[in-house]
């Protein structure tokens, strides 16, 4: 890395202050926060003085780099809640100009131009000195960006050389792609453009040995064998058939131009979250050209709090910033109702023009596929109600410019980096406009102590209040007391908050069949306390567990949404029980004891029998 000034070089010498720097320049315009800046110069194990040595650096930085007067040049250093970000003109920055040629390399490509790509791609090559930050020490954040960068470069050079082939310089390429397969082993990309120009050249024998070689050590090493798409060109090869101006992955790359758009519509009555989603709006589009991943964000909250409603409606914001496509599907949680991954990339691959005949059979290969669909170009994915990080694995595209938003039951970091936003339950006011929403305004101000009543009662849960809205709206005179009185009714709340596919009891369940048994009796217990907040010592001589364990059975629920962290005081953590997650667990309790009541009712008794027993057994036994 280097920076210069009017032809200086201005580049800090202190180590860290350069890798500071580093991560500046490659996230500019975004925040990187402190912490970020601790974690890059020091792990996880920062010395005392951190934060006040990366203030430090910060303002030499400032009064070296960036002082006052360049701001006017659209050179500024800034500070924001323990925060700083970069802002500099783009076209001060070879990474920028990197990028643009790239991108206008691949578009003459798909025009049918090889030529002016490769001019393009020549000059996008010819930016790289020296390997990044090869002169430099990396912490983990910036090893991460210079994976991303060599990764760029190397999708450059492919494309470069299968323009160069499209020229027909077959001969000339021979001795680059020779030590480009020595030094990338696994690429198939490479052994491919090899492959076509041996054949070309009438050199049948080292194709095949080329191939072979490949496979061999995929197999050895991996266990894997190479993608359909090159076993085609393979078979082309012992056939002594023509193979097309790129290798087999580049050319049926090339072939899908659709332009997906499978997002659900957005709801005419989704209500509250405005500053989240600026927000998520914000982190998902502000992503600068020197991004070298993804931007991912993860919804997590409880059942039914609306975590679809709000993704959809991110999406919605978002998607004229990816125009390559969006793609959605539903993965349903771990278990027999999961979608299996391959599944969802088969329907990806074919929304994108691929002809199903021609998908790879191997979930990587589909996989891999997807990822070189989507490398170079602006796409959101959507992925709601995912079970566990793998099933989300295989369906991350590749592209730096591409957006995943990711709804799950579970605290899941899709990614390294990602987003986490957390849902809490709407406000009153919020659920009364929801309600007014469905039913109108006049039928709300009619009753309105008793529409606040059920608002309270449903406990700012979206699903629930839409529940109570699609009964009250299917029939126009039934009377908002008849809901009311049946909420009020502990006993058969769930009851009255279950319609059609508004099923609140359906939703819970789906998230407390999927956790351990212990985490299921802690549940059971705390619905027997009285009270909706707990904290954990209660907790802990509740269970009778250790401190240790009950705070891994208290962070699986909160992990699942079926409790919530409330907040601390004096270093006492609270933990809250939404009273209608508190009612599913007592119906669980209720049944559990109507179908076993004489164990109840006897149970104290055999417990104090069995010492008794145990005893006389003893003195039986001979000397």
């Amino acid at each position: 890395m280097a920076v210069e000034i009017n032809g200086q070089d201005v580049t800090p010498s202190a180590p860290k202050m350069r890798r500071i720097l580093a991560l500046l320049i490659l996230r500019r315009s975004t925040p990187v926060n402190m912490g970020d800046l601790v974690l890059e110069l020091w792990g996880n194990h920062p010395p005392p003085s951190a934060r006040t040595t990366v203030h430090t650096y910060i303002h030499k930085l400032r009064c070296r780099l960036f002082p006052a007067h360049l701001s006017k040049h659209g050179f500024a250093l800034h500070t924001k809640q323990q925060s700083y970000f970069l802002e500099m003109p783009p076209q001060c920055l070879d990474l920028h100009r990197f990028e643009y040629l790239v991108q206008r390399g691949e578009s003459a490509l798909e025009r049918g131009e090889p030529r002016l790509a490769v001019e393009s791609l020549r000059e996008a090559l010819g930016l790289w000195r020296e390997p990044m930050m090869s002169a430099m020490e990396t912490g983990p954040l910036l090893a991460a960006h210079v994976t991303g960068l060599e990764e760029s470069r190397l999708r450059a050079l492919e494309l470069r050389i299968g323009a160069d082939l499209q020229l027909g310089r077959h001969r000339e390429l021979l001795s680059e792609l020779k030590e480009l397969v020595i030094t990338h082993p696994r690429s198939e990309v490479f052994h491919g453009h090899l492959m076509l120009a041996l054949h070309r050249c009438h050199r049948r024998d080292e194709a095949l040995e080329v191939y072979q070689r490949f496979r061999r050590e995929m197999v050895e090493e991996m266990g894997l064998e190479p993608s359909q798409l090159l076993q085609h060109a393979h078979q082309a090869v012992l056939a002594g058939e023509p193979l097309p101006d790129a290798t087999p992955l580049k050319a049926q790359v090339t072939t899908a131009t659709e332009r997906p758009a499978q997002l659900p519509g957005d709801s005419a009555d989704f209500i509250g979250r405005g500053g989240l989603v600026e927000d998520a709006v914000m982190w998902l589009t502000s992503a600068g050209l020197a991004d070298v991943a993804p931007r991912v964000l993860s919804v997590h909250g409880m059942p039914g709090v609306g975590k679809t409603a709000f993704a959809v409606r991110v999406a919605q914001r978002v998607r004229s910033r990816f125009e390559g496509g969006q793609f959605y599907a539903c993965l349903g949680t771990s278990g027999d109702g999961a979608r299996d991954p391959a599944d969802v990339l088969n329907g990806f691959l074919m929304a994108a023009g691929f002809p199903a005949e021609r998908l790879p059979a191997d979930r990587e290969d589909k996989a891999a596929l997807f990822r070189t669909w989507t490398s170079m170009k602006r796409v959101l994915v959507v992925l709601d109600d995912v079970g566990s990080a793998e099933q989300i694995r295989p369906l991350m595209p590749a592209g730096p410019r591409c957006a995943v938003v990711v709804t799950t039951r579970r605290g899941i970091h899709p990614a390294t980096g990602s987003r986490l936003v957390c849902l809490d339950p709407l406000e009153p006011s919020e659920s009364t406009g929801l309600l007014s929403a469905m039913i109108g305004t006049e039928r709300i101000a009619g009753e309105r102590e008793q529409v606040d009543r059920i608002v309270q009662l449903c406990g700012g849960l979206p699903l629930a209040v839409r529940a109570v809205g699609a009964q009250l709206r299917s029939v126009s005179g039934w009377p908002i007391g008849t809901v009311l009185h049946q909420l009020e009714n502990g006993a058969r709340r769930l009851d009255a908050l279950s319609f059609h596919d508004l099923d609140v009891r359906g939703r819970i369940a789906g998230s407390y069949h999927v956790i351990p048994r212990p985490a299921q009796l802690a549940l059971q217990k705390f619905a027997t306390l009285g009270k909706t907040t707990l904290t954990q010592a209660e907790a802990t001589s509740l269970l009778g567990y250790d401190r240790l364990e009950s705070g891994r059975i208290l962070l699986t629920l909160v992990d699942h949404g079926l409790l919530r962290i409330s907040g601390e005081a004096d270093s006492t953590v609270s933990y809250e029980l939404h009273p209608l997650i508190r009612c599913y667990a007592e119906e669980i309790v209720a049944d559990r004891t109507q179908r076993h009541p004489v164990i109840r009712r006897h149970r104290p008794r055999f417990c104090a029998r069995r010492p008794r027993t145990i005893m006389r057994s003893r003195r039986r036994r001979p000397g």
